[in-house]
Formats: structure tokens, C-alpha cells, sequence
């Protein structure tokens, strides 16, 4: 008989003891307390942080027979039902391989049915962000009138797959990444309740690695106490970890911080020979110069590092250059060692990188640039006849606009001052920069599937003449993100604060080139400078 991991054997029984979610459980447990139950709830954060464990204690509290202040008991029939993993009631879906139609069917077909010995029936459904559009859609059908039984658990590392209909008929609840000081303070907890020895640094260190998450935390330590039995040092942990390169991480981080780069190349080239993990070289390297910078701006907090490590990272920040710490943090973190974990090219390349000045800007440019700063900005006084832009057809597919060429050497021509102008000029290049922007769909596509856009003061409108294309474009500026992004790349192109508004066209404007627009045969033969002369209805429909 195999023994049980220590994460599921240390599992929370109450939502008191969920490490790192005070504000979470202090609500979940008012709820129940009171009675207010939600008919499905919405559980989000990283991996690791409890979500799954706080969906069954719910479901333990809500048909516990004897809760106090919210909090199962533990004793009576339902919750040690749950505890043995024997419930009826209890229904634990995971998404990731139960995401089609067909699934959320089948649960839509039995939810209708009493409860076998709870008073509510709960769904668990983990990874929820996994299932497909339609399966979406028919578990939206559910949540919108489930019956008095039931009630739902949601849980999700990643909360922007999940559609809004879905989010909006749940209450949701974000998990944090559970601190260092707490992670390493359950540590030493369960060490204590399970007789292992282990040094504080080690512990440190185990929970540093774990980045937030309890469940990974717990699995290393208990993978350290079968490696290295009791008692556990920290150099044991980072043999295991793969973090012998420690050293050299801290010694690359002092030739960075000095500039020396011959001398960081060979640190680089000879962690590459050992046959070291690169990956965790520079992980290592720049969590060092992370702390670096924090110390240099005094924000200076613990990261789990020993006493000799702070005061080596203490005293290089004294002699650091902020702006050169900025560039390397940049150039490390962006590296890419996952084509060839062997290969020390990209940390050569982001060394050499970091340790370059930016060239400066020609003295011509930089004083353009302050006299544009030194003029006041004009609010966009609002136009009596907005300017339309009609695109054509060509323009809706995408083709490609043909510019004059310019002479090499020809200074660039400056950006039209009238706004309508300047929207003109500036529209192609607003979406190239709006190729990545949307969670869904993409900002540009829908943009070039308009009719036209026009400049109405502060408000550039563009119309739609098919809804999917307005109901998509809307769904994506009701996510804050894409929202804010957008106005910001459209604020940069025109100087200004402006407002994109999209429109159904109406009916009168938009119809014959709707119709038109339906046949693609038709759209070719536009495309070759043909026009539509008459328009047939068909009235047969």
C-alpha cells in the first residue's frame, strides 16, 4: 500500500486552515454562516493555491449538519462522506478532459435530480476554461435557472478564457499567490508534524522555488525528505533543485552590476561546460539583480536570501547604476533559452547587450521633439460635419496601399495638425499596431472588416455593417485590458484623448452594399473597378 503524498494528506479540512486566502475564506464563511449562498461561485488563481480545497470544504459547510460559524464540523455524515471521497452528492468534473457539449449535456440532463442523501448537490468543475465554445454556451443554459439544489464551483488558473455571460453569473473569488514567509512558516509546520529535520535556509529556499504556489512547495519538500532523509540543508536542496549555479548566478550578477564582460562571458561559458541548467542560471541571475534594484530604490523586502547573500546584494546596489540595472533586468529576462537549453548564446547576448550605452538621439531630433512638448495640446474642438473615410473593397481585404517611394535620405513628411487629417494618415499604422490587441479576436481584423470610420470631435466612429463583427469588436472593449490598450495606441497615433465607438450602420446607409458584399463574385469584380448597377430583392424568402 503506497502512502499518501503529503499535500493530500495535509490537505485543509476547514476554511480556516486554507494558507494565504484569509479574505476569500472570511466571506465564504459569512456566506454560509448567514445563509446567503451563491448558486455558483467562481474560484480563480494560480496552481497550487487551494482553489480545488476550498471548493470541497464549501461543499462540506453548505450540507454540514452541525456548521459552526460557517465552518464544517468535520463529524456528521455529510462531511465525512466528502472527506472519504464517497459522496453521492458531490460531483467533481475536471474540463480539461470533459470540455465537449456532450459532457455538459449529460450533467445538464441530471441536475434536475434530487439530491441522494445532501440538502444541495454540488458541481465542482475544475479547469473550467478548458471546455469548447458550444459546451460554454449549454453550461451558460444551466447557470442561468438552475434549480434550488444545486450549486456550482468554478475553478480556473486562467479567468480571461472563461466567457463574461459565464463570469457574470458567478461570484468570483481571486486566489493570491500564498507569500514566502507563510509558505515557509507551513513548512516548517508540516516538517514538525512529520519529524523531518530541516535547516530554515533550506526551507527558505524550497518555498522561494515554489513561486507562490503551496501544493508545488509541499511536493518539494517532501521530494528533499526522500532524497536526502533528515536532516535537510540547504545545500541539499539546491543539489536537487538544480540550483548549484547559485554561486555563478551571484558572480555573474556582481560582473553585470561592474560591467566587467569578459569576465561574466566566462562565467557563462564555464556554467555551459559543466553542463549546468542554463535556464536556471538565468532565472538565478536576474532574481539577484531584481533584489539589486529593490535595494537601490530602497523598496528593499526578504526574498529568502541568507544574510551573507543580502549584504553581497546590499553592497552592490551602494555602487549600481540604475538605469544600466534597468537595461540588463530587461535584457536577461527577455533571453530566450527554450530553443536550445544548451546553447549560452542568449545570456552572452543579452551581457553584451546590457552592457552597452543607448545611443543617443541626433541633437536635430531631440530638439524637435522638446519643441512638440513645449507646444500646448488643443482639446479637438468637435466638427459640424464629421470627415468619412469610405473604404473600398480592396481596402476591406486587406491590400496592401501603394506609397510613392522616397528618395533615400528625404527627411519624413510630418503628420497632418487637422485631426480628421491625421486619422486619415495615421489609420493603417493604428492597425498594424492592433494585430496583437484582443483576447478573442483581433482588433485589426475586426477594424478592416468596418464600413468606414469617421471623425466625430472626440469620438472616432466606426461602423459595422454585419453584427457579428459589432458584437465581437464589443465584446472585446468590454475587457479593461484590451480596452486600455486600445485607447492607448490610439491616443499615441493621435496625439490626443479620443473615444472609439463602434455603430451598426443603418439600414438606408448600408444595405445595398451589404447585399452587395454577400457574393463574393461580386466583391472580385469590384475589386477589378466594377460597380453595382441595380440591386434585385428577393422576395421569395
Amino acid at each position: 500500500m503506497t502512502s499518501e503524498v503529503l499535500y493530500r494528506k495535509w490537505r485543509p479540512r476547514k476554511l480556516s486552515e486554507v494558507v494565504g486566502q484569509d479574505s476569500v475564506t472570511q466571506t465564504l464563511r459569512r456566506s454560509v454562516a448567514t445563509g446567503r449562498m451563491a448558486h455558483a461561485y467562481l474560484l480563480c488563481g494560480p496552481r497550487g493555491t487551494g482553489k480545488t480545497s476550498t471548493a470541497r470544504i464549501l461543499a462540506k459547510a453548505i450540507n454540514c449538519l452541525s456548521a459552526v460559524d460557517g465552518e464544517p464540523d468535520n463529524e456528521c455524515d455529510p462531511c465525512i462522506a466528502i472527506n472519504e471521497g464517497r459522496a453521492l452528492d458531490l460531483i467533481e468534473i475536471d474540463a480539461a478532459s470533459n470540455r465537449g457539449i456532450d459532457d455538459i449535456r449529460n450533467l445538464s440532463d441530471k441536475i434536475n435530480f434530487a439530491p441522494n442523501e445532501f440538502k444541495f448537490k454540488v458541481y465542482i468543475v475544475d479547469e473550467v476554461h478548458m471546455l469548447t465554445e458550444q459546451a460554454f454556451n449549454a453550461l451558460l443554459k444551466t447557470l442561468e435557472e438552475p434549480p434550488g439544489h444545486a450549486i456550482f464551483v468554478l475553478a480556473t488558473t486562467e479567468a480571461h478564457k472563461v466567457p463574461l455571460t459565464i463570469i457574470s453569473r458567478c461570484q468570483r473569488y481571486d486566489f493570491r499567490r500564498v507569500p514566502l514567509d507563510v509558505t515557509g512558516a507551513k513548512l516548517a509546520e508540516l516538517c514538525a508534524a512529520e519529524n523531518i529535520q530541516a535547516s530554515q535556509d533550506a526551507l527558505d529556499l524550497i518555498a522561494r522555488s515554489s513561486t507562490g504556489s503551496l501544493r508545488d512547495a509541499e511536493n518539494l519538500l517532501e521530494q528533499a525528505a526522500v532524497s536526502y532523509g533528515s536532516p535537510l540543508d540547504a545545500d541539499q536542496v539546491r543539489e536537487m533543485l538544480g540550483m548549484g549555479g547559485d554561486e555563478q548566478a551571484l558572480e555573474l550578477a556582481k560582473c553585470i552590476v561592474s560591467r566587467s564582460v569578459a569576465e561574466g562571458l566566462s562565467v557563462i561559458n564555464r556554467v555551459a561546460g559543466e553542463g549546468a541548467d542554463l535556464q536556471q542560471l538565468q532565472r538565478g541571475v536576474t532574481e539577484f539583480l531584481r533584489s539589486v534594484m529593490l535595494s537601490k530604490t530602497g523598496a528593499a523586502t526578504t526574498l529568502g536570501y541568507p544574510d551573507e547573500t543580502s549584504a553581497v546584494l546590499n553592497e552592490l546596489a551602494t555602487g549600481a547604476d540604475l538605469p544600466h540595472l534597468l537595461r540588463s533586468i530587461r535584457a536577461f529576462s527577455a533571453a530566450d533559452t527554450r530553443r536550445d537549453t544548451s546553447s549560452p548564446l542568449p545570456l552572452e547576448l543579452a551581457l553584451v547587450e546590457s552592457s552597452l550605452e543607448p545611443v543617443a538621439a541626433p541633437p536635430a531630433q531631440v530638439a524637435d521633439a522638446a519643441a512638440r512638448q513645449a507646444q500646448p495640446r488643443q482639446a479637438p474642438t468637435r466638427q459640424a460635419r464629421p470627415y468619412v473615410h469610405e473604404q473600398t473593397p480592396v481596402q476591406r481585404q486587406g491590400a496592401p496601399q501603394r506609397q510613392a517611394a522616397r528618395p533615400a535620405g528625404a527627411e519624413p513628411q510630418p503628420l497632418p495638425a487637422e485631426p480628421a487629417a491625421r486619422l486619415q494618415a495615421q489609420w493603417p499604422q493604428i492597425l498594424r499596431a492592433l494585430r496583437n490587441t484582443g483576447t478573442r479576436f483581433k482588433l485589426d481584423a475586426l477594424l478592416r472588416s468596418s464600413r468606414d470610420y469617421a471623425l466625430d470631435g472626440d469620438r472616432i466612429v466606426v461602423k459595422f455593417s454585419h453584427n457579428s463583427h459589432y458584437d465581437r469588436i464589443k465584446e472585446e472593449m468590454s475587457n479593461s485590458s484590451v480596452l486600455r490598450e486600445l485607447k492607448e495606441i490610439i491616443n499615441k497615433a493621435m496625439d490626443g484623448d479620443y473615444e472609439v465607438v463602434p455603430e451598426m450602420e443603418s439600414e438606408s446607409n448600408g444595405q445595398s452594399m451589404r447585399q452587395a458584399n454577400q457574393s463574393h463574385l461580386v466583391r472580385a469584380a469590384q475589386a477589378m473597378g466594377a460597380r453595382v448597377v441595380e440591386q434585385k430583392e428577393d422576395d421569395e424568402q
